[in-house]
């Protein structure tokens, strides 16, 4: 039986032109088949305008109102729709993100309009395609400022870079079919549940569209089948479906000697291949991957899995490359990925918006939890009086980011929390009460998962947001309201027992670090500028250092997530040794892993390492004060060109810092190259070395 769904990309044979105000090209009608496109751009998705500009300082945009180009864009494609291929089908364009406003056109025809710059929307174009005939695909995409979309305005300490910057594809399906206009959903919903010991029952929520003239009664089947391709479950039901609308079909099934999904330990998944027949024809087939898990946080124990406390200990992740910034591929999100999973990184905190639909499928198939959330960033409304009441657009718009959030992702076992908002500073009795609303949305629309927002309030109705769990995003030890790096741990038990009854996690910290700055016996008050040029690379890995210290002896933190993994574009930012750039990541906009990250290798993964820090602080003094090493060893000796200088023992180090293995005062040759070398020594053997070059002044 074949499947009769056609699901193809359509990223290659694209034209583009930035459709430019003060030149009069906005007002184009590029919508039009007969409109000249022969000098744009020909490229392929996907892309984005703001590539080159995304991490402007000083530069004027063209418009928009920031450093880079905030405006209109236009992309157009011809395409060919064959009558063999198409005829009696429903055929449906699918976006997997365009910022921020999408209008789309086909044979001069509006297939529709979406509001919102980070999720997968699809429109139905039965209607305006021609058979047998080149069709005239174009899109207008509009990543200005608005006032109801969030974030709003400028709100939001990255790029918010314009274009078709994900992939689109083409769907083709019978009459009836699984419902593919449920808010960018699988239009499948899998719920596993009374998972105990070996058993769980699996309920399958199926959407279906009717799209015919007629009244039609189909049989819907599901089986279950395990990583190996074996069937684990079955089901069926008969559902009627009237001529122009919609049903559900509700299966259940029973899975014996289940498999969890224990996150990187074994994240084990499941299939649920969901086939639409009408007697021995299929309508349409389409399989869910999904998992069998069970989730708890305590306010006093922290994160279990299964039943099993997990240190959760990750990153937070901007989408974004220096490649060819948010048009990301695929390949680089793996590479981003493996990056943290090489670093011993468990949950990831997908910053601050919905990401492309690949990195859950990763987190997944990687076993990384995910804190996934909306784009609510610092503010609600631009603007900001005391009984401040939002407007009818952000809230609708809000309300839609929320549900195209969790329906598009509800299956993926990675997801715990969904996140409403992050850095809110603005409060009135109408933020509250809408924010309530959003809270109740997200349990009515998934009652098996826990809501969270990030806060760096700390007072008043801040405190009080609803939300079953929360984090706070604080910078001890970088900028100066916060306080030094050891006063976080004080902080954090003070705001747990007084502040704050529900479980707390630590949802951003961190400092900048410039990876051509190193400086030995920094003094933080005196000699980091947050705001300006002063980031010592070797500053952000102490700074590091001292907070996990604190963090590894409070379980009540349910889990820590760095701010970030890796730098990215924040046009207007100037600070540390790059321009346009957040440099906060313990890895460059280049990838090139900074001290900070090898710090957290060694705490984090139990692949044996040895890591010699400041490798890049070139030109020493012939009398170091400190020289560092990160390693999981049993044992670490230093060796001056060939000369031994000592072992330390790891069981002699600090227990809350026991990889940072610390040299003081030691000579080096004046005036010429040495080679500093680290040789570390294993319980099982194993010996790993690692060098550095540094010439003595």
């Amino acid at each position: 039986m074949k499947n009769s769904r056609i699901t193809e990309s359509i990223n290659s044979g694209w034209k583009f032109l930035k459709l430019t105000q003060k030149d009069g090209l906005s007002q184009l009608p590029i919508e039009m088949p007969e409109h000249d496109d022969s000098n744009w751009t020909p490229l392929s998705l996907p892309h984005t305008w703001n590539e080159s500009d995304c991490c402007a300082v000083n530069a004027e945009a063209d418009e928009g109102g920031e450093r880079y180009y905030r405006g209109l864009g236009g992309y157009r494609k011809s395409f060919f729709f064959s009558k063999e291929k198409y005829a009696e089908k429903e055929i449906f364009l699918e976006f997997e993100g365009a910022n921020t406003v999408a209008e789309v056109f086909v044979n001069g025809k509006k297939a529709g309009v979406h509001k919102g710059g980070y999720s997968l929307f699809r429109f139905d174009i039965t209607d305006l395609v021609q058979l047998d005939e080149n069709n005239i695909i174009a899109v207008k995409v509009n990543n200005a400022p608005t006032d109801y979309i969030a974030p709003i305005t400028d709100q939001g300490d990255f790029t918010k870079m314009g274009g078709l910057y994900r992939d689109v594809n083409l769907i083709a399906v019978q009459k009836v079919h699984i419902d593919l206009t449920d808010y960018g959903s699988s239009g499948i919903y899998v719920t596993p549940q009374n998972i105990s010991g070996e058993n769980a029952d699996v309920d399958l929520l199926v959407k279906l569209a009717n799209d015919s003239y007629a009244d039609e009664t189909v049989t819907v089947k599901a089986e279950v089948m395990g990583m190996n391709g074996e069937t684990a479950a079955k089901g069926e039901c008969v559902c009627e479906i009237s001529a122009k609308e919609k049903a559900a079909a509700r299966l259940k099934v029973k899975i014996n000697d289940i498999v969890l999904w224990n996150g990187t330990e074994n994240p084990y998944l499941y299939s649920a291949k969901i086939t639409l027949q009408k007697g021995e024809n299929v309508l349409d087939e389409y399989t869910q991957t999904f998992g069998i898990r069970t989730y708890r946080i305590d306010p006093e124990k922290g994160f279990f899995l299964n039943g099993k406390y997990i240190d959760l200990h990750g990153v937070n992740y901007h989408q974004d490359s220096f490649e060819n910034g948010w048009a990301m591929t695929d390949e680089q999100r793996l590479r981003d990925y493996e990056m943290m999973l090489n670093m011993g990184v468990n949950t990831v905190r997908m910053a601050h918006y919905q990401h492309d639909g690949y990195e859950y499928d990763l987190c997944d198939k990687l076993g990384m939890t995910v804190w996934t959330e909306i784009g609510i960033v610092n503010r609600m409304s631009a603007e900001n009086t005391e009984n401040l009441k939002l407007s009818l657009d952000f809230t609708e718009n809000a309300k839609q980011q929320l549900m195209e959030l969790i329906r598009q992702n509800y299956n993926h076992p990675s997801i715990i929390v969904w996140g409403i908002s992050n850095e809110l500073y603005q409060m009135s009795d109408h933020i509250f009460d809408f924010y309530s609303e959003l809270n109740a949305l997200a349990k009515a629309e998934d009652s098996t998962r826990l809501t969270t927002f990030a806060d760096n309030q700390s007072w008043g109705r801040f405190l009080e947001l609803p939300a079953d769990v929360m984090g706070c995003n604080r910078y001890f030890g970088w900028y100066k309201v916060a306080g030094s790096a050891e006063m976080f741990g004080e902080w954090l038990d003070n705001y747990h027992k007084e502040k704050q009854p529900r479980p707390v996690c630590v949802s951003e910290y961190g400092g900048g670090g410039a990876i051509s700055q190193h400086k030995d016996n920094i003094n933080w008050e005196n000699e980091i500028d947050p705001w300006g040029e002063r980031h010592y690379e070797n500053y952000q890995s102490a700074l590091h250092e001292a907070i996990w210290a604190q963090f590894s002896q409070r379980q009540y933190l349910w889990a820590k997530y760095v701010w970030c993994m890796f730098d990215f574009s924040s046009n207007g930012r100037q600070e540390g040794d790059t321009e346009g750039q957040n440099d906060k990541g313990l890895v460059t906009r280049q990838r090139v892993p900074k001290d900070s990250f090898y710090f957290y290798k060694s705490v984090w993964n139990e692949e044996q390492m040895v890591h010699i820090t400041e490798k890049r602080f070139k030109n020493r003094p012939s009398l170091i004060p400190k020289i560092k090493i990160y390693s999981n060893a049993d044992r670490v000796e230093l060796f001056i060109n060939d000369r031994s200088v000592v072992a330390v023992e790891r069981k002699t180090l600090d227990t809350n810092c026991s990889t940072v293995f610390v040299w003081e005062n030691i000579s080096i040759d004046n005036g010429k190259d040495n080679e500093i070398k680290a040789r570390a020594y294993f319980t099982d053997g194993k010996i790993l070395e690692d060098t550095a070059l540094w010439f003595g002044i």
